[in-house]
Protein backbone atom coordinates (compact mmCIF):
# COMPACT_ATOMS: atom_id res chain seq x y z
CA UNK A 1 0.00 0.00 0.00
CA UNK A 2 2.91 2.13 1.03
CA UNK A 3 4.41 1.61 -2.73
CA UNK A 4 1.72 2.82 -4.87
CA UNK A 5 0.81 5.91 -2.57
CA UNK A 6 4.74 6.87 -3.66
CA UNK A 7 3.94 5.83 -7.18
CA UNK A 8 1.06 8.43 -6.74
CA UNK A 9 3.37 10.86 -5.29
CA UNK A 10 5.69 10.36 -7.58
CA UNK A 11 3.06 11.14 -10.44
CA UNK A 12 1.73 14.05 -9.07
CA UNK A 13 5.49 15.95 -8.88
CA UNK A 14 6.39 14.46 -12.68
CA UNK A 15 6.79 17.46 -14.25
CA UNK A 16 9.18 18.73 -11.40
CA UNK A 17 10.82 15.77 -11.26
CA UNK A 18 11.33 16.31 -14.99
CA UNK A 19 12.68 19.49 -15.09
CA UNK A 20 14.99 18.80 -12.07
CA UNK A 21 16.82 15.72 -14.18
CA UNK A 22 17.15 18.30 -16.54
CA UNK A 23 18.72 20.71 -14.67
CA UNK A 24 21.22 18.33 -13.23
CA UNK A 25 22.19 17.57 -16.76
CA UNK A 26 22.45 21.12 -17.96
CA UNK A 27 24.62 22.19 -15.06
CA UNK A 28 27.73 20.04 -16.31
CA UNK A 29 27.11 20.37 -19.63
CA UNK A 30 27.18 24.11 -18.92
CA UNK A 31 30.11 23.90 -17.09
CA UNK A 32 32.53 21.89 -19.27
CA UNK A 33 31.40 23.24 -22.35
CA UNK A 34 34.00 25.52 -22.23
CA UNK A 35 34.29 28.93 -23.44
CA UNK A 36 31.67 31.95 -24.57
CA UNK A 37 31.11 31.61 -28.40
CA UNK A 38 27.29 32.90 -28.92
CA UNK A 39 26.58 29.68 -30.85
CA UNK A 40 27.57 27.37 -28.27
CA UNK A 41 25.90 29.51 -25.82
CA UNK A 42 22.71 29.87 -28.28
CA UNK A 43 22.44 25.61 -28.09
CA UNK A 44 21.68 26.31 -24.58
CA UNK A 45 19.08 28.52 -25.00
CA UNK A 46 17.69 25.70 -27.20
CA UNK A 47 18.09 22.94 -24.99
CA UNK A 48 16.24 25.02 -22.25
CA UNK A 49 13.60 25.36 -24.71
CA UNK A 50 13.00 22.10 -24.94
CA UNK A 51 13.01 20.94 -21.29
CA UNK A 52 10.06 23.57 -20.88
CA UNK A 53 8.69 22.04 -23.71
CA UNK A 54 8.93 18.63 -21.90
CA UNK A 55 7.99 19.60 -18.68
CA UNK A 56 5.05 21.42 -20.39
CA UNK A 57 4.05 18.00 -22.50
CA UNK A 58 4.21 15.91 -18.85
CA UNK A 59 1.89 18.31 -17.71
CA UNK A 60 -0.58 18.44 -20.22
CA UNK A 61 -0.73 14.71 -20.15
CA UNK A 62 -0.92 13.87 -16.75
CA UNK A 63 -4.31 13.27 -14.99
CA UNK A 64 -5.49 16.63 -13.53
CA UNK A 65 -7.88 15.76 -10.99
CA UNK A 66 -7.36 16.79 -7.38
CA UNK A 67 -4.80 15.08 -5.46
CA UNK A 68 -2.90 15.03 -2.72
CA UNK A 69 0.67 13.61 -1.80
CA UNK A 70 4.04 13.58 -0.20
CA UNK A 71 2.02 13.77 3.16
CA UNK A 72 -0.60 16.50 1.71
CA UNK A 73 2.99 19.00 1.21
CA UNK A 74 1.85 18.75 -2.64
CA UNK A 75 -1.26 19.20 -4.52
CA UNK A 76 -2.18 19.19 -8.31
CA UNK A 77 -5.42 19.96 -9.86
CA UNK A 78 -7.03 22.10 -12.80
CA UNK A 79 -5.18 25.43 -11.18
CA UNK A 80 -2.31 24.38 -10.56
CA UNK A 81 -2.67 22.63 -14.23
CA UNK A 82 -3.32 26.03 -16.02
CA UNK A 83 -1.25 28.17 -14.14
CA UNK A 84 2.14 26.12 -14.77
CA UNK A 85 0.74 25.67 -18.26
CA UNK A 86 0.56 29.34 -18.92
CA UNK A 87 4.38 30.04 -17.23
CA UNK A 88 5.86 27.35 -18.87
CA UNK A 89 4.75 29.33 -22.16
CA UNK A 90 5.56 32.24 -21.14
CA UNK A 91 8.72 31.28 -20.30
CA UNK A 92 9.38 29.54 -23.38
CA UNK A 93 8.28 32.91 -25.59
CA UNK A 94 10.63 34.89 -23.22
CA UNK A 95 13.68 32.90 -24.25
CA UNK A 96 12.58 33.24 -27.99
CA UNK A 97 12.33 36.74 -27.96
CA UNK A 98 15.70 37.43 -25.94
CA UNK A 99 17.96 35.83 -28.38
CA UNK A 100 18.67 38.68 -30.42
CA UNK A 101 19.13 40.81 -27.56
CA UNK A 102 21.67 38.01 -25.56
CA UNK A 103 23.71 39.20 -28.74
CA UNK A 104 23.45 42.76 -28.93
CA UNK A 105 24.29 42.62 -25.23
CA UNK A 106 26.90 40.05 -25.21
CA UNK A 107 24.64 37.92 -22.37
CA UNK A 108 26.09 34.48 -24.05
CA UNK A 109 26.09 32.90 -20.51
CA UNK A 110 25.19 29.98 -19.93
CA UNK A 111 24.01 30.84 -16.73
CA UNK A 112 21.62 32.88 -17.83
CA UNK A 113 18.84 29.90 -19.10
CA UNK A 114 20.07 27.94 -16.38
CA UNK A 115 19.26 30.27 -14.01
CA UNK A 116 15.63 30.93 -15.59
CA UNK A 117 15.14 26.99 -15.27
CA UNK A 118 15.94 27.27 -11.69
CA UNK A 119 13.24 29.90 -10.98
CA UNK A 120 10.74 28.68 -12.90
CA UNK A 121 11.61 25.00 -11.00
CA UNK A 122 10.67 27.09 -7.90
CA UNK A 123 7.23 28.70 -9.35
CA UNK A 124 6.03 24.85 -10.19
CA UNK A 125 6.97 24.08 -6.63
CA UNK A 126 5.15 27.16 -5.26
CA UNK A 127 2.04 26.37 -7.85
CA UNK A 128 1.63 23.04 -6.28
CA UNK A 129 2.04 23.51 -2.66
CA UNK A 130 -0.40 23.06 -0.04
CA UNK A 131 1.79 23.97 3.12
CA UNK A 132 3.72 26.90 4.05
CA UNK A 133 6.69 24.79 4.40
CA UNK A 134 6.52 23.70 0.74
CA UNK A 135 5.91 27.19 -0.39
CA UNK A 136 9.14 28.71 1.06
CA UNK A 137 10.82 25.97 -0.34
CA UNK A 138 9.41 26.72 -4.02
CA UNK A 139 9.76 30.75 -2.97
CA UNK A 140 13.19 31.00 -2.20
CA UNK A 141 14.16 28.80 -5.42
CA UNK A 142 12.73 30.98 -7.44
CA UNK A 143 13.80 34.36 -5.55
CA UNK A 144 17.33 33.25 -5.42
CA UNK A 145 17.64 32.75 -9.30
CA UNK A 146 15.78 35.98 -9.63
CA UNK A 147 18.53 37.75 -7.66
CA UNK A 148 21.41 36.85 -9.49
CA UNK A 149 19.50 37.50 -12.93
CA UNK A 150 18.63 40.70 -12.22
CA UNK A 151 22.64 41.85 -11.79
CA UNK A 152 23.47 39.49 -14.97
CA UNK A 153 24.75 42.78 -17.09
CA UNK A 154 28.08 43.19 -14.28
CA UNK A 155 29.46 46.05 -16.34
CA UNK A 156 26.30 48.13 -15.54
CA UNK A 157 25.82 50.38 -12.46
CA UNK A 158 22.19 50.15 -12.80
CA UNK A 159 22.07 46.39 -13.31
CA UNK A 160 24.57 45.81 -10.34
CA UNK A 161 21.87 48.18 -8.92
CA UNK A 162 19.00 46.55 -9.23
CA UNK A 163 20.31 43.43 -8.16
CA UNK A 164 21.27 44.68 -4.87
CA UNK A 165 18.03 46.52 -4.26
CA UNK A 166 16.07 43.41 -5.40
CA UNK A 167 18.29 40.80 -3.03
CA UNK A 168 17.53 43.35 0.38
CA UNK A 169 13.88 43.93 -0.02
CA UNK A 170 13.32 40.27 -1.18
CA UNK A 171 14.93 38.69 1.81
CA UNK A 172 12.88 41.10 3.76
CA UNK A 173 9.86 39.99 2.40
CA UNK A 174 11.33 36.56 2.81
CA UNK A 175 11.47 37.58 6.49
CA UNK A 176 7.79 38.34 6.84
CA UNK A 177 6.99 35.11 5.15
CA UNK A 178 8.35 33.19 7.79
CA UNK A 179 7.67 35.67 10.43
CA UNK A 180 3.89 35.62 9.93
CA UNK A 181 3.75 31.67 8.98
CA UNK A 182 5.61 30.93 12.19
CA UNK A 183 2.70 32.80 14.29
CA UNK A 184 0.15 31.24 12.51
CA UNK A 185 1.86 27.60 12.98
CA UNK A 186 1.98 29.39 16.56
CA UNK A 187 -1.95 29.60 16.64
CA UNK A 188 -3.29 26.67 14.81
CA UNK A 189 -0.32 24.51 15.08
CA UNK A 190 -0.40 23.45 11.96
CA UNK A 191 1.14 24.63 8.26
CA UNK A 192 -0.96 22.98 6.21
CA UNK A 193 -3.58 24.93 3.74
CA UNK A 194 -6.41 22.42 4.10
CA UNK A 195 -6.22 21.64 7.65
CA UNK A 196 -6.28 25.38 7.88
CA UNK A 197 -9.50 25.38 5.79
CA UNK A 198 -11.53 22.82 8.05
CA UNK A 199 -12.70 24.99 10.43
CA UNK A 200 -9.49 25.44 12.05
CA UNK A 201 -9.76 29.52 12.20
CA UNK A 202 -12.57 30.25 13.96
CA UNK A 203 -14.28 33.96 12.52
CA UNK A 204 -14.99 34.77 15.68
CA UNK A 205 -12.62 34.31 17.36
CA UNK A 206 -10.38 36.14 15.63
CA UNK A 207 -7.01 37.70 18.18
CA UNK A 208 -4.37 40.54 17.38
CA UNK A 209 -1.78 37.64 16.66
CA UNK A 210 -3.65 35.77 14.20
CA UNK A 211 -4.33 39.24 12.24
CA UNK A 212 -0.89 40.20 12.64
CA UNK A 213 0.24 36.58 11.00
CA UNK A 214 -2.11 37.14 8.37
CA UNK A 215 -0.93 40.92 6.98
CA UNK A 216 2.83 39.56 7.48
CA UNK A 217 1.67 36.46 4.96
CA UNK A 218 0.28 38.30 2.32
CA UNK A 219 2.44 41.68 2.58
CA UNK A 220 5.35 39.21 1.81
CA UNK A 221 3.37 37.81 -1.36
CA UNK A 222 2.73 41.74 -2.13
CA UNK A 223 5.84 42.26 -2.21
CA UNK A 224 6.78 40.14 -5.15
CA UNK A 225 3.82 41.37 -7.06
CA UNK A 226 4.98 44.66 -6.56
CA UNK A 227 1.99 45.93 -4.86
CA UNK A 228 2.06 49.10 -3.91
CA UNK A 229 2.70 50.19 -0.88
CA UNK A 230 5.43 47.30 -1.76
CA UNK A 231 6.83 48.68 -5.43
CA UNK A 232 9.50 50.42 -4.38
CA UNK A 233 12.29 48.11 -5.76
CA UNK A 234 10.02 47.81 -9.19
CA UNK A 235 10.69 50.69 -11.38
CA UNK A 236 14.47 50.85 -10.63
CA UNK A 237 14.75 46.59 -11.07
CA UNK A 238 12.70 46.95 -14.17
CA UNK A 239 14.84 49.91 -15.52
CA UNK A 240 18.22 48.14 -14.43
CA UNK A 241 18.14 44.47 -15.06
CA UNK A 242 18.50 43.40 -18.74
CA UNK A 243 15.61 43.91 -21.06
CA UNK A 244 15.05 40.32 -21.60
CA UNK A 245 14.94 39.66 -17.88
CA UNK A 246 12.79 42.69 -17.08
CA UNK A 247 10.43 40.91 -19.49
CA UNK A 248 10.78 37.62 -17.68
CA UNK A 249 10.14 39.68 -14.33
CA UNK A 250 7.01 41.43 -15.34
CA UNK A 251 4.88 38.11 -16.28
CA UNK A 252 6.03 34.88 -15.37
CA UNK A 253 6.74 35.14 -11.35
CA UNK A 254 3.30 37.10 -11.21
CA UNK A 255 1.49 34.26 -12.81
CA UNK A 256 3.20 31.86 -9.95
CA UNK A 257 2.55 34.57 -6.99
CA UNK A 258 -1.03 35.55 -8.38
CA UNK A 259 -1.53 31.04 -7.94
CA UNK A 260 -0.24 31.27 -4.72
CA UNK A 261 -2.31 33.91 -3.42
CA UNK A 262 -5.28 32.14 -4.57
CA UNK A 263 -4.44 29.07 -2.67
CA UNK A 264 -3.61 30.87 0.74
CA UNK A 265 -6.72 33.39 0.67
CA UNK A 266 -9.21 31.09 -1.02
CA UNK A 267 -8.41 27.55 0.80
CA UNK A 268 -6.09 28.46 4.25
CA UNK A 269 -7.92 31.52 5.11
CA UNK A 270 -11.29 31.45 3.39
CA UNK A 271 -12.72 30.94 6.66
CA UNK A 272 -11.81 34.37 7.81
CA UNK A 273 -12.29 36.37 4.83
CA UNK A 274 -13.70 39.43 7.04
CA UNK A 275 -9.85 39.56 8.87
CA UNK A 276 -7.80 39.67 4.99
CA UNK A 277 -11.10 41.71 2.85
CA UNK A 278 -10.36 45.19 3.64
CA UNK A 279 -6.05 44.06 3.71
CA UNK A 280 -6.16 43.36 -0.20
CA UNK A 281 -9.00 45.58 -0.94
CA UNK A 282 -7.00 48.47 0.04
CA UNK A 283 -4.19 47.29 -1.14
CA UNK A 284 -5.62 46.89 -4.66
CA UNK A 285 -6.83 50.49 -4.58
CA UNK A 286 -3.89 51.76 -4.04
CA UNK A 287 -2.00 49.72 -6.38
CA UNK A 288 -4.07 51.34 -8.95
CA UNK A 289 -3.49 54.41 -8.07
CA UNK A 290 -0.25 54.49 -7.43
CA UNK A 291 0.55 53.25 -10.72
CA UNK A 292 -1.32 55.20 -12.70
CA UNK A 293 -0.17 57.99 -11.59
CA UNK A 294 4.07 56.96 -11.55
CA UNK A 295 3.64 56.21 -15.04
CA UNK A 296 2.15 59.74 -16.26
CA UNK A 297 5.78 60.76 -15.41
CA UNK A 298 7.88 58.50 -17.24
CA UNK A 299 9.80 58.85 -20.71
CA UNK A 300 11.26 55.33 -20.76
CA UNK A 301 9.34 52.65 -21.81
CA UNK A 302 10.52 49.84 -19.05
CA UNK A 303 9.85 52.46 -15.58
CA UNK A 304 6.56 52.81 -17.49
CA UNK A 305 6.06 49.23 -17.78
CA UNK A 306 6.69 48.80 -14.35
CA UNK A 307 4.31 51.38 -13.33
CA UNK A 308 1.57 49.59 -15.53
CA UNK A 309 2.55 45.90 -13.99
CA UNK A 310 1.67 47.59 -10.09
CA UNK A 311 -1.79 49.34 -11.67
CA UNK A 312 -2.76 46.06 -13.25
CA UNK A 313 -1.84 43.88 -10.76
CA UNK A 314 -4.34 46.31 -8.63
CA UNK A 315 -7.06 44.90 -10.33
CA UNK A 316 -6.61 41.31 -10.02
CA UNK A 317 -6.07 42.09 -6.19
CA UNK A 318 -9.66 44.10 -6.37
CA UNK A 319 -10.89 40.55 -7.37
CA UNK A 320 -8.84 38.29 -5.43
CA UNK A 321 -10.50 40.86 -2.32
CA UNK A 322 -14.20 39.35 -3.04
CA UNK A 323 -13.68 35.90 -1.36
CA UNK A 324 -16.22 34.47 -4.08
CA UNK A 325 -15.94 32.34 -7.13
CA UNK A 326 -16.73 34.91 -9.25
CA UNK A 327 -13.76 37.26 -8.04
CA UNK A 328 -11.13 34.28 -8.65
CA UNK A 329 -12.85 33.49 -12.20
CA UNK A 330 -12.61 36.90 -12.73
CA UNK A 331 -8.92 37.09 -11.46
CA UNK A 332 -7.92 34.36 -14.03
CA UNK A 333 -9.18 35.42 -16.73
CA UNK A 334 -7.23 39.30 -15.65
CA UNK A 335 -3.78 37.44 -15.71
CA UNK A 336 -4.09 35.26 -18.65
CA UNK A 337 -5.12 38.68 -20.32
CA UNK A 338 -2.72 40.65 -19.31
CA UNK A 339 0.58 37.65 -19.49
CA UNK A 340 -0.18 37.93 -23.49
CA UNK A 341 -0.45 41.67 -23.74
CA UNK A 342 2.78 41.75 -21.71
CA UNK A 343 4.51 39.27 -24.03
CA UNK A 344 3.71 41.18 -26.66
CA UNK A 345 4.57 44.42 -25.72
CA UNK A 346 8.10 43.17 -24.44
CA UNK A 347 8.46 41.26 -27.88
CA UNK A 348 8.05 44.93 -29.22
CA UNK A 349 10.72 46.85 -26.62
CA UNK A 350 13.41 44.06 -27.59
CA UNK A 351 13.20 44.86 -31.35
CA UNK A 352 13.57 48.32 -30.63
CA UNK A 353 17.23 48.60 -31.56
CA UNK A 354 19.36 51.01 -33.39
CA UNK A 355 23.12 50.73 -34.52
CA UNK A 356 22.89 47.67 -32.06
CA UNK A 357 22.03 49.83 -29.55
CA UNK A 358 18.83 49.20 -27.52
CA UNK A 359 15.95 51.68 -27.81
CA UNK A 360 13.75 52.12 -24.83
CA UNK A 361 13.52 55.91 -24.04
CA UNK A 362 9.36 56.66 -25.45
CA UNK A 363 10.42 59.62 -27.54
CA UNK A 364 13.02 57.07 -29.73
CA UNK A 365 9.95 55.67 -31.01
CA UNK A 366 8.49 59.05 -32.37
CA UNK A 367 7.48 58.33 -36.30
CA UNK A 368 7.05 54.43 -35.59
CA UNK A 369 3.51 54.29 -37.94
CA UNK A 370 6.10 55.73 -40.54
CA UNK A 371 9.35 53.98 -40.65
CA UNK A 372 7.81 50.46 -39.24
CA UNK A 373 3.85 50.29 -39.80
CA UNK A 374 3.46 46.99 -38.61
CA UNK A 375 5.66 47.06 -35.38
CA UNK A 376 3.39 50.55 -34.54
CA UNK A 377 -0.27 49.17 -35.13
CA UNK A 378 0.41 46.02 -32.84
CA UNK A 379 1.55 47.78 -29.92
CA UNK A 380 -1.17 50.20 -30.52
CA UNK A 381 -3.45 47.27 -30.31
CA UNK A 382 -1.43 45.53 -27.35
CA UNK A 383 -1.57 49.16 -25.29
CA UNK A 384 -5.01 50.15 -26.22
CA UNK A 385 -6.15 46.53 -24.50
CA UNK A 386 -4.28 47.63 -21.72
CA UNK A 387 -5.69 50.80 -21.21
CA UNK A 388 -9.16 49.47 -21.39
CA UNK A 389 -10.38 50.03 -24.08
CA UNK A 390 -13.53 47.87 -26.01
CA UNK A 391 -13.90 45.71 -27.59
CA UNK A 392 -10.52 44.69 -26.37
CA UNK A 393 -9.06 41.57 -24.37
CA UNK A 394 -8.58 44.34 -21.90
CA UNK A 395 -11.73 45.57 -21.44
CA UNK A 396 -13.10 42.41 -20.80
CA UNK A 397 -11.23 41.54 -17.96
CA UNK A 398 -11.94 44.66 -16.39
CA UNK A 399 -15.49 44.63 -16.96
CA UNK A 400 -15.49 40.89 -15.25
CA UNK A 401 -13.29 41.95 -12.41
CA UNK A 402 -15.78 45.21 -12.04
CA UNK A 403 -18.94 42.99 -12.64
CA UNK A 404 -17.49 40.57 -9.64
CA UNK A 405 -16.98 43.54 -7.32
CA UNK A 406 -20.48 45.42 -8.13
CA UNK A 407 -22.18 41.97 -7.92
CA UNK A 408 -20.46 41.54 -4.13
CA UNK A 409 -21.75 44.64 -3.30
CA UNK A 410 -19.16 47.41 -3.59
CA UNK A 411 -20.55 49.68 -6.22
CA UNK A 412 -18.13 52.66 -5.12
CA UNK A 413 -14.87 50.67 -5.40
CA UNK A 414 -15.47 49.80 -8.55
CA UNK A 415 -16.21 54.02 -9.83
CA UNK A 416 -12.89 54.43 -8.21
CA UNK A 417 -11.57 51.58 -10.16
CA UNK A 418 -12.99 52.92 -13.55
CA UNK A 419 -11.70 55.82 -12.42
CA UNK A 420 -7.93 55.16 -12.01
CA UNK A 421 -8.83 53.13 -15.46
CA UNK A 422 -8.94 56.35 -16.97
CA UNK A 423 -6.17 58.08 -15.58
CA UNK A 424 -3.95 55.18 -16.89
CA UNK A 425 -5.10 55.53 -20.54
CA UNK A 426 -3.08 58.56 -20.41
CA UNK A 427 -0.05 57.31 -20.22
CA UNK A 428 -0.84 54.75 -23.00
CA UNK A 429 -2.11 57.04 -25.32
CA UNK A 430 0.93 59.54 -25.21
CA UNK A 431 2.90 55.86 -26.28
CA UNK A 432 0.50 55.87 -29.79
CA UNK A 433 0.85 59.63 -30.05
CA UNK A 434 4.31 59.70 -29.97
CA UNK A 435 4.70 57.11 -32.80
CA UNK A 436 2.17 58.59 -35.09
CA UNK A 437 1.42 62.31 -34.13
CA UNK A 438 5.59 62.90 -33.34
CA UNK A 439 7.77 64.03 -36.26
CA UNK A 440 10.31 61.14 -37.18
CA UNK A 441 13.58 62.46 -36.35
CA UNK A 442 15.88 60.12 -37.66
CA UNK A 443 14.65 56.90 -39.72
CA UNK A 444 15.77 53.30 -38.59
CA UNK A 445 15.09 49.51 -39.96
CA UNK A 446 13.96 47.00 -37.36
CA UNK A 447 15.47 43.97 -38.38
CA UNK A 448 13.71 41.65 -35.87
CA UNK A 449 13.94 37.80 -36.11
CA UNK A 450 10.82 35.87 -38.04
CA UNK A 451 9.89 34.94 -34.72
CA UNK A 452 9.58 37.87 -33.23
CA UNK A 453 7.25 39.28 -35.73
CA UNK A 454 5.29 35.92 -35.66
CA UNK A 455 5.07 35.89 -31.94
CA UNK A 456 4.13 39.95 -31.83
CA UNK A 457 1.34 39.09 -34.57
CA UNK A 458 -0.33 36.56 -32.50
CA UNK A 459 -0.33 38.28 -29.35
CA UNK A 460 -2.20 41.04 -31.08
CA UNK A 461 -4.77 39.17 -32.80
CA UNK A 462 -4.98 37.31 -29.54
CA UNK A 463 -5.93 41.05 -27.87
CA UNK A 464 -7.97 41.78 -30.93
CA UNK A 465 -9.64 39.12 -31.63
CA UNK A 466 -10.82 38.25 -27.92
CA UNK A 467 -14.14 39.16 -28.42
CA UNK A 468 -15.28 36.25 -30.78
CA UNK A 469 -14.66 33.74 -28.62
CA UNK A 470 -14.68 35.68 -25.02
CA UNK A 471 -17.39 33.17 -24.18
CA UNK A 472 -15.66 29.85 -24.44
CA UNK A 473 -12.45 31.46 -22.57
CA UNK A 474 -14.60 32.87 -20.06
CA UNK A 475 -16.41 29.50 -19.72
CA UNK A 476 -13.27 27.99 -19.42
CA UNK A 477 -12.15 30.17 -16.56
CA UNK A 478 -15.11 29.35 -14.53
CA UNK A 479 -14.26 25.32 -14.99
CA UNK A 480 -10.74 26.15 -13.83
CA UNK A 481 -11.68 28.14 -10.74
CA UNK A 482 -14.04 25.54 -9.61
CA UNK A 483 -11.05 23.60 -8.68
CA UNK A 484 -10.92 25.58 -5.36
CA UNK A 485 -14.08 24.88 -3.28
CA UNK A 486 -15.25 27.96 -1.92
Amino acid sequence: MNSISHILDLNIALPEIFLSLWLLAFIPLGVYSGGNKSNRQSYFSIFSIFGLLGTLLILLMGDNRAALGFYELVVTDRLATYLKSLILFSAIIVLIISEKYRSIENLYIFEYPLLILFSILGMLVMLSSNDFITLYLGLELQSLALYVLASTKKDSLKSSEAGLKYFILGALASGFFLFGASLLFGITGTTSYTVLSFNTLNPNEVSLLLIFSVVLIISSIAFKLSIAPFHMWTPDVYEGAPTSITAFFAIVPKIAAIGVLMRILYIALIDIHVVWLQLVLVLGLLSIFVGAFGALLQKNIKRLMAYSAISNIGYIFLALSLGSQLGLEASLIYITVYSISSIGVFTFILSMEKDNVMLDEIASFSGLSKSNPFYAVCLSILLLSMAGLPPLAGFIAKFYVFKAVVISGYMWIAVIGIIGSVISAYYYLNIIKVMYLDELEESFTIDSKVSMKIILLISSLFILTFIVYADNFINFMSYISRAIVL
